[in-house]
C-alpha cells in the first residue's frame, strides 16, 4: 500500500470532495481519536458533507461499537490500544470496514494494520491533506454502490413489465372480476371509472392517470381528457384533415379523439402493426 504526504503520491487534496453526491444511504463515519487538534480538522471537512453521518466515540468502545453496528469508515489512531497488535480487523473478529484512515505521529507504516488501511495521515495534517484521505476512502465505498445499482437496474429492466390482467370491482354485496381484454372503453368523472364491456358497465372507485399506468399501453390509450379505450375493440380510425376526430369500435360507438394524441397513436400502431384500419391515408 502506498501513502501520501511525505510518503509518496496520492489524491490531492483542494478542500472541497470530489464526490458530491453519494448513491444509497448515508455513509457512517466512527471516529475514535483523542487528539483534540486532529479531531477538529476531521469534524469540519465531514460535517461538511451531507452524504457523511460522523460518530465520535471513545477508544474504549470501540470493537463494542463495530460489533454492533459496522460502519462504512473508521478513522482512529494506529496506536488505539484495541489494535494496537492487530494484523487486520479480520484478526480481531470484526469484518473490514470499507476503508480505514490512520493517523499517527510517525510517517513510516508501523504495523501490518497500517499496511492494510486505506490512508495514513500524519499528525499535524490540514483540511487540505484529510479532505484527500477521506476521497480515496469514499472512492472506495461508492465504486461499489454505483455497480450494485447499474447491475440492479439492467436486472430490473430485463424483466418484463407486469400488467394488470383482470380488475376487481366491488358492487354492493359482490366483487366482479372483468378481464381486462374484455373491456372496450372507459369513462371518468374524478376518481372514478365506468368500465364498459358489452351491454354492461361498471364503476370503479379509482382514477384514470392511476389505472392507466396498470394496463397494457400496447392496448389501452387514452383519447380524451376523460376516454380511454382498448384497441383490440377499435374497428377505426376516422381522421379528416378538417375537423374533429373520432374512434370508432367494433360496437358502433364513435368517441372523440383529441389531435393532441393522433401521434401517440401513430407511433404505437407502428409499433404494434395493431390491424385497424383508417380512413385518411396521411394518418
Amino acid at each position: 500500500m502506498e501513502f501520501s504526504s511525505g510518503l509518496s503520491g496520492g489524491l490531492t487534496g483542494t478542500g472541497a470532495s470530489a464526490f458530491e453526491e453519494v448513491p444509497g444511504a448515508p455513509i457512517r463515519v466512527i471516529l475514535a481519536e483523542s487528539d483534540a487538534p486532529s479531531c477538529r480538522v476531521i469534524r469540519s471537512v465531514v460535517n461538511d458533507e451531507p452524504s457523511l453521518a460522523l460518530e465520535h466515540i471513545d477508544h474504549t468502545a470501540l470493537i463494542s461499537s463495530l460489533q454492533v453496528n459496522p460502519p462504512d469508515i473508521v478513522i482512529l489512531d494506529v496506536h488505539t490500544p484495541a489494535i494496537r497488535r492487530a494484523e487486520s480487523w479480520e484478526s480481531l473478529g470484526i469484518p473490514s470496514p470499507a476503508a480505514t484512515i490512520l493517523t499517527s505521529y510517525y510517517a513510516c507504516p508501523i504495523s501490518p494494520f497500517a499496511e492494510r488501511a486505506t490512508d495514513l495521515l500524519v499528525k499535524p495534517f490540514d483540511a487540505d491533506r484529510f479532505q484527500s484521505a477521506l476521497d480515496l476512502a469514499k472512492s472506495r465505498i461508492i465504486g461499489p454502490r454505483v455497480e450494485g445499482r447499474t447491475r440492479a437496474k439492467v436486472a430490473h429492466s430485463a424483466q418484463p413489465r407486469q400488467f394488470l390482467h383482470r380488475l376487481a370491482i366491488e358492487t354492493g354485496e359482490k366483487i366482479v372480476l372483468v378481464r381486462t381484454a374484455d373491456i372496450e372503453w372507459m369513462q371518468s368523472s374524478g376518481n372514478q371509472i365506468r368500465i364498459h364491456v358489452g351491454d354492461t358497465s361498471h364503476l370503479l372507485r379509482q382514477s384514470m392517470k392511476k389505472l392507466h399506468a396498470l394496463l397494457d399501453p400496447s392496448r389501452f390509450i387514452r383519447v380524451h381528457r376523460n376516454a380511454m379505450v382498448n384497441l383490440d375493440h377499435v374497428e377505426e380510425l376516422q381522421l379528416p384533415l378538417a375537423g374533429n376526430m373520432f374512434v370508432k369500435l367494433r360496437s358502433g360507438l364513435c368517441l372523440p379523439l383529441r389531435r393532441s394524441s393522433r401521434p401517440a397513436l401513430r407511433k404505437m400502431l407502428l409499433v404494434t402493426n395493431s390491424p385497424i384500419g383508417f380512413t385518411q391515408s396521411t394518418f
